[in-house]
């Protein structure tokens, strides 16, 4: 395609190693106090109400389809199955609305509130963390969608953003070599503070679709840039070089600690707002894209 894809290349390897790794930072701080339980929604998360207010120190109830959470900083109420809320902050004279991306649930009598809800509150979610008011962490014990068969999972990398992850055997087992695939057109929103790089990027693609791929490895292993993409049993390989490009690391090993970053470009008649199939090195899973 005559793409100058290698000038960008190197800067988006470290954003390809933050999404493999899963956003794990080396340097988090220990977690003080019992994790908050939590359900992962897409790519959004609901925590649990009671390890909240348990965090918190704070009074909570409910009656029948709303309940009610006293903290230091003021009153929230919610509904089950409503993102909107009531939050009356302490010293003002009425509630102002609130809302949030999901509703609020309520899960085998269990309460749970959406992840951009609790900001009201005082929290924060960072990752598989919680952010108490005073600065304290508390650990996120997510619910995950289940890994299909032991060789595919979704993964949700942010806002409105999931990942395909695919797992793939190597000279040493099972399971040893993955790639994890997703929207290219979707990825600024996952790296808010990358997002005009990302723009720039795809004009010089000059792609509205594509999937951006990284490959990691347990070991060291072979690997080829070559996918099939399955949709309405119409079935679609994507290789190297015409529509596989790699951006930076090794067209053909892949090793711990050295990841690979690669595009490929998806058929221009395809439906990114309806699952879609891929296969790749014997495994097999599907996902969304957009939604």
């Amino acid at each position: 395609m005559g793409v100058p894809a290698r000038r960008w290349a190197g800067a988006w390897l470290a954003g390809a190693w933050l999404i493999a790794a899963g956003w794990a930072h080396a340097d988090t701080p220990a977690p003080v106090g019992s994790p908050i339980a939590a359900r992962a929604e897409g790519a959004w998360t609901l925590l649990a109400v009671d390890d909240l207010a348990r965090a918190l120190g704070a009074p909570w109830s409910a009656d029948g389809d709303h309940l009610t959470l006293r903290v230091e900083g003021g009153v929230l109420v919610a509904f089950a199955g409503s993102p909107d809320a009531w939050w009356q902050p302490v010293g003002a004279r009425d509630a102002g609305l609130v809302s949030a991306a999901l509703p609020v649930a309520r899960i085998e009598g269990r309460w749970f509130l959406p992840e951009d809800l609790v900001g009201v509150l005082g929290l924060r979610v960072d990752g598989g963390w919680v952010v108490l008011p005073d600065g304290r962490l508390r650990p996120l014990a997510i619910e995950r969608p289940p890994v299909l068969g032991g060789l595919a999972e979704v993964v949700a990398l942010g806002p409105g953003v999931e990942g395909l992850r695919l797992y793939a055997a190597a000279a040493g087992g099972p399971h040893l070599v993955s790639l994890l695939a997703v929207d290219l057109g979707l990825l600024g929103l996952a790296f808010p503070d990358q997002r005009a790089a990302l723009d720039e990027v795809l004009r010089e693609l000059r792609a509205e679709r594509a999937l951006f791929l990284v490959v990691t490895a347990l070991v060291e292993a072979a690997w080829q840039p070559a996918i099939y993409v399955v949709q309405d049993g119409r079935e679609t390989l994507l290789s190297a070089p015409l529509t596989v490009q790699v951006l930076a690391g090794d067209p053909e090993r892949v090793a711990p600690g050295a990841p690979v970053a690669a595009v490929a470009f998806l058929p221009l008649d395809l439906d990114l707002w309806r699952p879609l199939t891929l296969r790749w090195a014997g495994a097999t899973g599907s996902w969304t894209l957009r939604r």
